[in-house]
C-alpha cells in the first residue's frame, strides 16, 4: 500500500503539470440549471484592406499607418462575429434618406500624443500613448510596475498588437491597436475611420490632478457641408489605473440622423506566462438575471475562456459562450495575463456606489465579437502567429436634429492586486472575479479558492502586509522567510496525520513482509482457488492482528493534496511575490546588484545566468526555459531522492521492487517540470521535501523504539462501532458471502459425463 500510495500521489503532482495547459478558472456564481447551448454563429471575413500596411517603426514615437485604398493588406486570414467594415463608403437600406457624398473631411498629420506620467516621481499611475489611426491607443504603461527587476523600463500592459514579418521574421508589423474607431455609419452609408487622416489630434493637457487628449472627426456631405461630429477623449487622473475614453455622436445637421458606431475595444496582453506556456485568458463579468433579480452581483462562471482556446476555436466567440443562460447580460470584459488586467465597461459616474446601478456594456454594444487574424502565408499558424483584438458595435441608433449620443467607456488597466479591488469603483464592478488561483484543466477541480486565499493571507501575514494585535505587525518583512514559515506551518498542522498514516504503512509493510513467507505457502496450497485463498488470508491477517482497515491510515496522506495544488496555484499567481527578493535581497547586497540569484520569486532562482537569450524546451504540455543554471531544482532531486530512501521500506517482493525502481526514475522528472518555475514555489517544494525529511526521521526513529519494544506490532485497540471496526466487520461478511457462493456453486454443478 505504501509503494500504491505514493506512486499514485506523484502520478496527481504530475497531473497537476499535465492539467495546467488548460485553463478553467472557476469563480463563486450560481448554479445555472435552466442554461441552453448557445449555437455558433459563422464569423465573417474582415475586409484585408481595414487592416494596417508594414510601416517601419520609429524608436521614439507611436506609428500612424495610413491604410492602402486599393492594394489588398498582406495580413493573414480574420475572423470578427461583428459587423464587417469596409474601407469605402456603402450604402444600405435605412429609415432616413442617404446622404448624398458622405465622406469624412481629411486633416494633416500631427504629432502622436501621450498623457500621464512622464517621470518615475510623477503622481500618475499611466502613461498613455496614441495614434491617430483611428484615435487608437498605442501603448499603455504603468509607472510603478517594471518589466524586468534591475532594469529601468517600466511595464506595458497593453501594447500595439503586432505579428512578424513574412518575409523578415525578426521583425514585428503592427497590425492592429486598442479601442481605435473602426467605422460608422450615417443613414445606411458606412464611412471607415481606421485612418490617420480622418482624426485631428488636440494637444494634450496635464495638471496635477488630470490628464487628457481629445481628437475629432467631422463627417460632410458633397458640398462639405458638415453632418456629423466624433469626439473622443482620454482621461487618466492622478493616482489611479482607470483611463476615461468620453465619446459623442454631434448631429450638426437639422434632420434626424441613423447611426451605427463601430470600434474595437482591448486586445492580446504581453504574454508573461513564463514556463506554464499562454495563460492569457478572456473574461465576461456578467449580471446573472436568472438567478439574481436584482442584479446585486457580477460572475464569471462559465464566461471565462482561454487565449489558446480562443484562437483555435472553429467559430470563437467571446461573449455569451456555449453553455451560458441567455438571460445573462455583459457588464465588463476583461483581458487578463499573469499578473495584469485590461477590463472595459460602460462608464461609471460618482453616483454610482452600487452595483445594481451598474449600466450593462451589452445595452450599450449588442454587438461583442473579436478579430482574430494571422500571419499571412502560414498554412496552419501558431498561437504566437496570431493576434485578437476584441470589437464592440452598436444597433441603429437615431440621433435628433443637433442631438448628441454619448457611447463613454471606463478602461481599468492595472494590476490583480486584491487589495486594491476591495476599494471602490473595483468592488462594485466586483473585479476580485478575475483573481482565481486555478492551474486548470486535470486539477481544478481540487484548487479550494477558499484554501489558496486563506494560504494567502497566511503568507501575508507572515511577512507584514497584515496587522494584527491592536495594529502591530509581527511580519519577517521578506517573501521568501515567509514562505519557509508557512512551510513550517503546514508541517505542523498536518503532523499529526502524516505521522500516523506513516507508523500504518510503516508497521504494515513490515506486518506484510514477515507474513509473506505464510502469505506463499497459501498461494501454492490454493493455487486453483482464489476464493479460498483470500479466505485464508483473512483468517492469516485475524491471527496476527493485521487490520486491513489499518490501509486507511494512506488517506490522510492525500490531505496534503488539495493543500500543495492550492499552494502551487497561489505562489504562481500572486503578484505579491513579482520582483520581490528573498532573503532581504541579500545575494543582491553582497553582490552589488549583478548577482540574480533568488532576485524575484516570480522567476527561476538565475542561481548562474549562462545566456539572456533563453532557450526553450517546447514540450506538449509544460515549456522549460534554459538560460541559466538553477539551483533549486536540483537541490529538490537531491532532497527527492533521500525522502524516498528514508521513506520506502526494504520491498517485500518482486512486485514492490520493481515499483521502487519506477519510483526513483519517476521522482527525477520534477525537477525537469519545475526547472524554470518561479523560485518562490520552488523554494517551497525545497523546504516542504526537506521539512519532510526531517519528519520521517523523527517518525522513524519513533517506528525504531516501538519495534524494540514490541509495541509496534501489537494490536491497536478497534473501538466496538467505530469506523474500523465496521470495515472490518464489513470486510469479514462480504468475505463469507463469496464463500458461501463458491461452496453452492461448486456443489451444485452437474458432473459431465466421460
Amino acid at each position: 500500500m505504501k509503494f500504491a500510495v505514493t506512486i499514485l500521489a506523484i502520478l496527481i503532482g504530475i497531473a497537476v503539470i499535465l492539467g495546467v495547459r488548460q485553463n478553467a478558472q472557476k469563480t463563486n456564481a450560481p448554479q445555472d440549471k435552466t442554461a441552453v447551448v448557445a449555437e455558433d454563429v459563422p464569423a465573417t471575413a474582415t475586409d484585408a484592406s481595414d487592416l494596417d500596411e508594414p510601416t517601419a517603426e520609429s524608436a521614439d514615437e507611436p506609428i500612424a499607418q495610413t491604410p492602402t485604398q486599393d492594394t489588398p493588406s498582406p495580413v493573414g486570414a480574420a475572423t470578427d462575429n461583428t459587423t464587417p467594415p469596409t474601407d469605402r463608403a456603402v450604402a444600405a437600406p435605412s429609415g432616413q434618406p442617404a446622404i448624398p457624398g458622405l465622406h469624412a473631411v481629411l486633416v494633416e498629420q500631427a504629432q502622436p500624443a501621450v498623457i500621464g506620467f512622464d517621470n518615475p516621481r510623477s503622481s500618475f499611475k499611466l502613461r498613455v500613448e496614441f495614434t491617430r489611426y483611428g484615435a487608437a491607443i498605442y501603448k499603455i504603461t504603468l509607472s510603478d510596475y517594471l518589466m524586468t527587476v534591475g532594469k529601468p523600463d517600466h511595464y506595458v500592459v497593453h501594447d500595439r498588437l503586432t505579428l512578424p514579418d513574412p518575409k523578415d521574421p525578426t521583425n514585428q508589423i503592427p497590425y492592429e491597436y486598442a479601442y481605435a474607431a473602426k467605422s460608422i455609419t450615417v443613414n445606411g452609408t458606412t464611412i471607415p475611420l481606421k485612418t490617420n487622416d480622418a482624426w485631428i489630434a488636440g494637444d494634450a493637457v496635464t495638471n496635477n490632478k488630470v490628464s487628457w487628449v481629445e481628437y475629432t472627426a467631422t463627417l460632410a456631405d458633397a458640398d462639405d457641408q458638415p453632418v456629423l461630429k466624433i469626439i473622443r477623449r482620454y482621461t487618466v487622473k492622478a493616482g489611479s489605473y482607470d483611463l476615461s475614453l468620453d465619446q459623442k455622436l454631434v448631429n450638426l445637421t437639422d434632420q434626424p440622423l441613423e447611426v451605427r458606431w463601430d470600434q474595437n475595444l482591448q486586445g492580446d496582453l504581453v504574454n508573461d506566462s513564463g514556463y506554464l506556456g499562454d495563460r492569457r485568458q478572456f473574461v465576461s463579468g456578467y449580471f446573472a438575471l436568472w438567478y439574481d433579480t436584482q442584479r446585486e452581483r457580477i460572475y464569471t462562471k462559465g464566461a471565462d475562456l482561454t487565449r489558446t482556446k480562443l484562437v483555435n476555436a472553429t467559430h470563437p466567440r467571446i461573449w455569451r459562450p456555449g453553455g451560458l443562460n441567455p438571460k445573462a447580460e455583459l457588464a465588463w470584459l476583461a483581458s487578463l495575463n499573469r499578473y495584469f488586467a485590461v477590463v472595459t465597461h460602460v462608464a461609471l459616474d460618482d453616483s454610482i456606489t452600487a452595483t445594481p446601478d451598474i449600466p450593462a456594456l451589452e445595452q450599450m454594444f449588442p454587438h461583442i465579437g473579436q478579430s482574430i487574424q494571422a500571419v499571412p502565408g502560414v498554412v496552419e499558424p501558431k498561437d504566437d502567429q496570431k493576434v485578437v483584438v476584441l470589437t464592440a458595435t452598436t444597433d441603429t441608433l437615431a440621433l435628433k436634429p443637433g442631438g448628441q449620443l454619448d457611447l463613454d467607456l471606463g478602461i481599468f488597466a492595472g494590476p490583480r492586486k486584491p487589495e486594491l479591488f476591495d476599494t471602490p469603483p473595483y468592488s462594485t464592478l466586483h473585479l476580485d472575479q478575475t483573481i482565481v488561483y486555478s492551474l486548470g484543466g486535470a486539477c481544478s477541480f481540487c484548487t479550494f479558492q477558499w484554501l489558496a486565499h486563506g494560504l494567502l493571507w497566511l503568507l501575508k501575514l507572515f511577512e507584514g502586509q497584515i496587522l494584527i494585535l491592536g495594529g502591530l505587525g509581527i511580519g519577517v518583512h521578506d517573501w521568501g522567510l515567509s514562505i519557509i514559515l508557512l512551510v513550517l506551518i503546514v508541517r505542523l498542522i498536518l503532523h499529526p496525520i502524516t505521522k500516523r498514516a506513516q507508523i500504518n504503512m510503516m508497521k504494515m509493510g513490515k506486518m506484510m513482509q514477515a507474513m509473506q513467507p505464510e502469505i506463499e505457502k497459501l498461494k501454492k496450497k490454493y493455487k486453483d482457488d482464489q476464493q479460498k485463498i483470500n479466505a485464508e488470508m483473512m483468517k492469516l491477517y485475524k491471527e496476527k492482528g493485521v487490520n486491513p482497515a489499518n490501509v486507511l491510515g494512506c488517506l490522510p496522506m492525500f490531505l496534503q493534496t488539495p493543500i500543495w495544488i492550492a499552494l502551487y496555484a497561489m505562489l504562481y499567481y500572486a503578484i505579491e511575490l513579482r520582483h520581490e527578493p528573498a532573503f532581504w535581497g541579500f545575494f543582491q547586497w553582497v553582490s552589488g546588484g549583478s548577482w540574480r540569484f533568488l532576485a524575484d520569486l516570480s522567476q527561476a532562482d538565475n542561481f548562474i545566468r549562462i545566456s539572456e537569450t533563453p532557450v526553450k524546451l517546447n514540450l506538449y504540455f509544460i515549456h522549460p526555459e534554459f538560460q541559466a543554471i538553477n539551483i533549486l531544482p536540483l537541490l529538490m532531486a537531491i532532497v527527492f531522492y533521500f525522502q524516498q530512501k528514508l521513506t520506502t521500506p526494504p520491498p517485500a517482493n518482486e512486485q514492490a521492487a520493481q515499483q521502487q525502481k519506477m519510483m526513483k526514475i519517476v521522482i527525477f522528472l520534477f525537477p525537469i517540470f519545475l526547472y524554470s518555475a518561479p523560485s518562490g514555489l520552488t523554494l517551497y517544494i525545497l523546504a516542504s521535501t526537506a521539512a519532510g525529511v526531517v519528519d520521517s526521521t523523527i517518525v522513524r526513529r519513533h517506528i525504531k523504539q516501538q519495534e524494540e519494544s514490541g509495541e509496534l506490532f501489537k494490536p491497536n485497540p478497534v473501538k466496538p462501532g467505530g469506523l474500523r471496526d465496521r470495515i472490518s466487520r464489513a470486510v469479514e461478511a462480504k468475505q463469507q458471502q463469496l464463500t458461501q457462493k463458491q461452496q453452492q456453486h461448486k456443489g451444485g454443478k452437474p458432473r459431465k459425463r466421460r
